[in-house]
């Protein structure tokens, strides 16, 4: 398993995120051109939140081994993985048996590839610059991308979101969440 941990925290960092864009392309390559294309949106979301719940847990083993209390690093982002993959196979379900409805006419599929972008990065982030940076980040770039002008709404909500984080985990529950290598090393 530790080869595995540092294939991941090295170059496993670049190919996995790639190979998971690579499997959502595919993917919505062949429902265009098959009998469900009128839910190509909702089964390319949903295979992509999938890709990106399982490339987050895979990357989780790549974090470095700090284990306190009997918890390590790698535990919330786990479960929110896990939580993000359930629930996207619960919806890619549903779409793939025609229970959902049918993708709008005019569907964004723009904004579907930058929030996977935008994940990918937020997963490279923590490596660099940890969790706590990497997760207001996205936060606050999610907000935008969803249309939210409000500046000061969006920075309370990740700033909202952080602070939660660090009481809760990191204080509160003892989970050593990632500090990333640039932090690490600033303040060494």
């Amino acid at each position: 398993m530790e080869s595995f941990s540092s294939w991941v925290a090295g170059p496993g960092q670049t190919i996995l995120p790639l190979a998971a864009a690579y499997i959502v392309a595919v993917v919505w390559i062949f429902v265009l051109r098959g009998p469900m294309k009128q839910f190509a949106g909702r089964i390319t979301l949903d295979t992509g939140l999938a890709a990106t719940g399982f490339l987050a847990f895979v990357l989780t083993y790549g974090f470095p081994s700090m284990s306190f209390k009997g918890v390590d690093a790698a535990l919330v982002p786990r479960v929110w993985a896990s939580l993000l993959v359930a629930l996207a196979v619960a919806r890619l379900v549903c779409g793939l048996t025609g229970k959902d409805s049918p993708d709008p006419a005019t569907g964004r599929l723009d904004k579907v590839f930058l929030l996977m972008a935008l994940l990918t990065l937020k997963f490279i982030g923590i490596t660099w610059v940890g969790y706590f940076i990497s997760a207001g980040l996205f936060v606050f770039i999610c907000g935008l991308l969803l249309g939210y002008k409000s500046l000061s709404s969006l920075a309370l909500v990740a700033g909202g979101w952080v602070a939660f984080s660090y009481f809760i985990f990191y204080r509160l529950l003892a989970v050593p969440l990632p500090t990333g290598l640039l932090l690490t090393a600033i303040f060494r």
